[in-house]
């Protein structure tokens, strides 16, 4: 039996960056043959392990050797080919707004050959590959990212959470197709959380003050306490809930030229009501919120009732509507400004958009710390949007849905890339708003609140 062989090995790394140790005396060696899940806390420095392994950070501190390419595939696409920061937000719900933007089929380069042509096809992205990146939703995209680099068929594969954002076919399908990759010989390191890490994983690194590595059979996960958290009591008042109905939709139908993403729907939520919001990728989840929070244009359209006035008809702005509803989803985030302080970040909340008000009330400040105190933030406030991790970014976007203690909360996929202390600590807090009115778009029934008792289910 022949030796493996060693393809990357990281020997007592620090890396530093903006003034902190984000690892600290880190060290892996991956082999052919070998399935690395990388674990730890949000802010632990597991994409940028990645990054390193990937060549994309100089090691300063220790010792790189990579005797092997590799594929990396990150949590969102900044690159030369497609950058986010190059559109606003809004401009994927537009019909004609977007024609810069690469196709799918030009993103993907994909080798005219029947083997990538049937990966493409089994993703589900065929009929797909014609449409701007832009008018992909958030589960359709991380595919997207995932075949690209599978394409190439690296002998190294790095993945950061790559089962994020997926339904439950996508998931499967995706464990199917890396477990294959195995079989073939290939290695992976992916960034995943402990309670989703795929079967054929062989190897477990921990980031945290304790390091740990070593084989997944002898891996244990710190069993973390949130029950002894108090929640947090805002000081903020509540927004006097004067409707009777949140939402109303009568007929309702979003299509782009003859692909329809919604056809005839009917639906109702009324004041107090928490709602889960599920379906596959691409049913139209993220079109259906984006209808209801007023970014969609096709809201005007159609017959969308929003606390009790229709949408284009009473003489409501948008910022009414707005003012009453705490936002937070995955296209957001990948829009936002990086130059940001986290503090600010949340205080865009006060404004609904990106930007930060003159004017912070007090009671708002109160509101801030103690939410930051709560999810462990606190040291995170003055440091700049963009050099925080990725799970750091979602949890004080989630704040800022937070931060005006609104009557009405649209989450969609607020716990992406979140570990299980965030998760529960969000979760426990959720129930513990008695007014709010929610929709909680989610693929893991797991992440629901138990005060989310109704249901919509999206089918293709």
């Amino acid at each position: 039996m022949a030796e493996p062989t060693i393809l990357v090995d990281l020997k007592r790394t620090t890396i530093r960056r903006n003034n902190r140790d984000v690892l600290r005396d880190v060290s892996i060696r991956i082999c052919s043959g070998e399935c690395w899940a990388i674990v730890g806390p949000i802010g632990s420095g597991k994409t940028t392990l990645l990054q390193v392994l990937a060549g994309q950070l100089p090691v300063e501190t220790g010792k790189l050797i990579r005797n092997s390419s590799v594929a990396f595939v990150s949590f969102r696409e900044e690159s030369r080919q497609f950058s986010y920061g190059t559109y606003f937000y809004q401009q994927r719900y537009q019909a004609t707004m977007s024609n810069e933007a690469p196709l799918l089929r030009t993103y993907l380069q994909a080798p005219d050959s029947l083997a990538a042509a049937r990966l493409i096809n089994d993703a589900g992205l065929t009929p797909l590959l014609d449409l701007s990146l832009l008018k992909l939703s958030n589960g359709q995209t991380r595919k997207a990212r995932i075949i690209k680099a599978l394409l190439r068929q690296p002998p190294l594969l790095l993945l950061d959470n790559p089962f994020v954002g997926l339904d439950t076919a996508s998931r499967n399908d995706l464990t199917g197709w890396l477990s294959q990759l195995t079989t073939q010989g290939a290695a992976l390191a992916l960034v995943t959380e402990p309670d989703s890490t795929p079967p054929f994983i062989t190897h477990v690194l921990r980031l945290a003050e304790e390091i740990w590595s070593g084989p997944r059979a002898a891996y244990r996960e710190p069993v973390a306490d949130c029950e002894s958290k108090p929640i947090p009591l805002l000081r903020t008042p509540p927004k006097p809930v004067d409707f009777n109905d949140v939402f109303q939709l009568t007929n309702v139908t979003v299509r782009y030229g003859e692909r329809i993403i919604l056809d005839q729907l009917n639906w109702t939520v009324r004041a107090n009501e928490r709602w889960a919001l599920v379906g596959p990728n691409g049913v139209g989840k993220s079109v259906l919120l984006s209808l209801l929070y007023g970014d969609h244009p096709q809201a005007y359209a159609n017959d969308v009732r929003v606390f009790g006035h229709r949408r284009g008809k009473s003489g409501e702005s948008i910022w009414d509507v707005k003012r009453r509803i705490g936002f937070v989803s995955p296209e957001l985030h990948l829009y936002f400004p990086q130059h940001l302080t986290a503090r600010q970040v949340i205080l865009t909340g006060l404004t609904d958009t990106l930007t930060v008000p003159r004017i912070v009330p007090e009671t708002t400040e109160t509101d801030l710390i103690a939410l930051s105190h709560y999810f462990d933030v606190d040291a995170q406030l003055s440091r700049s949007f963009g050099t925080l991790s990725t799970g750091e970014q979602r949890l004080i976007l989630f704040v800022r849905a937070l931060i005006k203690n609104p009557p009405v909360l649209l989450l969609d996929e607020p716990f992406q890339a979140l570990d299980s202390k965030s998760i529960q600590l969000a979760r426990k807090l959720l129930d513990g708003l008695a007014t709010a009115s929610m929709l909680f778009i989610t693929h893991d029934r797991a992440e629901l609140p138990t005060s989310v008792i109704n249901r919509l289910e999206l089918q293709r």
